[in-house]
């Protein structure tokens, strides 16, 4: 199942037993949002094409004290609904969850006006909002568990198509703690820093060549986990992989926190140019071509041993 459904779906089993929850999409055409519809009239409300009249109609809802899911393409509920994020689930720090699908170049297909390319650079800078990027299933019906026994301000990132599970045991305390590790750190290796999809870029180097990576799959990216620091410093230096461009992405996020924290090491990020992508031919080929792959992790080991 698609991330997407599989958080979905938890949602509808909390609605059954939980009748302050309320989901207002701006779409259709999803099995788990008809299920939705149908079995919660009075709780689902179709908006339609109208992103900013439906994150309104969430702050109002959790003024009245509901817990409020939000659900729409990520290109457009983060750019064009941005001034009713900050006015209202920031400013009045309200629990409300917004929940956006096809990051990065998850609509490749439909070319640049559908791209979702800086929505994290976007969303981050709005005070008080938890952002969190999904790179499997399981960490989707973890993380819907954990929204609904804590609520409170988040942007969550669901990856358009299938994904599997980049690791088998993860449990919610990692969901919680916002991030996994696999590899064994070392001070000797790269270390990689990702989410979503191309984390499972950084898994493969990491299971190529293991003496020289270790992987951090970072599923929240604001606040930065406090538990990161140690391995920030346990390196010989980082690789930030993001499906994003680079101004704004998870590489100036990184950098930003290591910054702030004191923490100076050597940085390099594969990520997207900033310029408008007219190509096509499949999401696979421009990952390829802008190379999310190992040839382009060894390609910036490389530029960092040298220095």
């Amino acid at each position: 199942m698609l991330q997407r459904d599989i958080f979905i779906e938890k949602i509808r089993q909390k609605m059954k037993k939980n009748k302050n929850i309320y989901f207002l999409s701006a779409d259709f055409g999803a099995v788990s949002l008809d299920r939705l519809r149908k079995e919660f009239p009075d709780r689902f409300i179709h908006c339609g094409i109208c992103e900013q009249a439906m994150v309104d109609m969430a702050t109002g809802l959790a003024l009245n004290n509901k817990i409020v899911f939000v659900y729409a393409m990520a290109p457009f509920l983060s750019l064009r609904a941005i001034e009713q994020i900050k006015c209202g689930p920031g400013l009045m720090n309200l629990p409300i969850n917004i929940l956006s699908v096809g990051i990065g170049l998850g609509y490749a297909d439909s070319g640049p006006t559908h791209y979702a390319t800086e929505d994290l650079a976007c969303v981050r800078t709005i005070v008080g909002c938890s952002v969190y990027t999904l790179s499997g299933p399981k960490q989707s019906s973890l993380l819907a568990d954990y929204v609904c026994q804590k609520p409170h301000f988040t942007y969550i990132r669901f990856d358009r198509h299938k994904t599997i599970n980049i690791k088998q045991n993860i449990s919610k305390k990692d969901v919680v703690k916002g991030f996994t590790v696999h590899g064994k750190p070392s001070i000797n290796k790269i270390l990689l820093i990702s989410h979503g999809k191309v984390s499972h870029v950084g898994l493969n180097a990491c299971n190529i060549s293991p003496k020289k990576f270790y992987l951090i799959d970072l599923i929240r990216s604001k606040p930065i986990p406090k538990d990161l620091t140690k391995f920030l410093t346990k390196n010989k230096g980082i690789i930030t992989i993001d499906e994003q461009y680079i101004d704004g992405g998870l590489g100036s996020t990184i950098f930003e926190f290591c910054s702030n924290n004191n923490i100076f090491n050597k940085i390099k990020s594969i990520s997207l140019p900033n310029e408008y992508i007219y190509l096509n031919g499949g999401r696979n080929y421009l990952l390829n071509k802008f190379k999310f792959s190992y040839k382009g992790i060894l390609e910036k080991y490389n530029q960092l041993i040298k220095r």
